[in-house]
């Protein structure tokens, strides 16, 4: 168990202290100072991360409805922080990723296979929608990408990047915006039925 700003147990338990404010998360509940965020039920998460030789900074990011929380973190050379302050990370992104984003990206495809318009992202660049055509940016008159052109999605530098095959992505949008840390399952799972559409064949 690390002490201090950060401390966390073998059982997956996570304690972050930063700007007066507390961070804690144990089994599928995180709560941000004084609100509480069960995984199974909130609708929206974001995360991003930027590392330079010294010092690291994190922020993660939770809503359901209308009640929403963002906490940030930075780590700085000495001692065991910076170390301290990745595995404290890893362990955040990890339970986001395993209790909350699979069931969200599930409900974002369901929702487009009713006819909605999912969005994604934001934060610094245009926020990416999707719908049973393809993606857009979220721009005026910006073109259509369809899902057959798709070809993967990555996140990289604090950036999710949508590829079609060309030496640039073709989309790109913030981590920090909500839900854009989804996109990549969302894509899978939209690319996977539009191959097994009858139309595809």
């Amino acid at each position: 168990m690390a002490g201090g700003k950060f401390s966390f147990t073998g059982s997956g338990d996570v304690r972050v202290c930063s700007g007066g404010r507390t961070l804690a998360a144990a089994g599928d509940v995180i709560v941000i100072g004084d609100r509480t965020f069960r995984l199974a039920d909130v609708d929206r998460v974001a995360y991003h991360a930027a590392a330079r030789p010294h010092q690291a900074s994190y922020a993660l990011g939770l809503a359901r409805g209308r009640v929403r929380s963002r906490f940030v973190f930075d780590a700085f050379r000495g001692g065991s922080e910076l170390e301290d302050a990745r595995e404290t990370w890893r362990r955040l992104v990890e339970l986001v990723e395993t209790a909350a984003c699979p069931r969200i990206a599930r409900a974002a495809v369901d929702a487009i296979a009713a006819g909605a318009t999912a969005r994604f992202g934001g934060g610094g660049h245009a926020p990416i929608d999707a719908d049973a055509d393809g993606l857009r940016r979220r721009r005026w008159c910006a073109p259509k990408v369809p899902w057959s052109r798709v070809l993967g999605v990555d996140l990289r530098a604090g950036e999710v990047r949508v590829w079609t095959g060309g030496p640039e992505p073709e989309l790109v949008t913030a981590m920090a915006g909500w839900n854009a840390v989804v996109l990549p399952r969302v894509v899978g799972m939209m690319v996977a039925c539009e191959k097994e559409s009858p139309g595809s064949r």
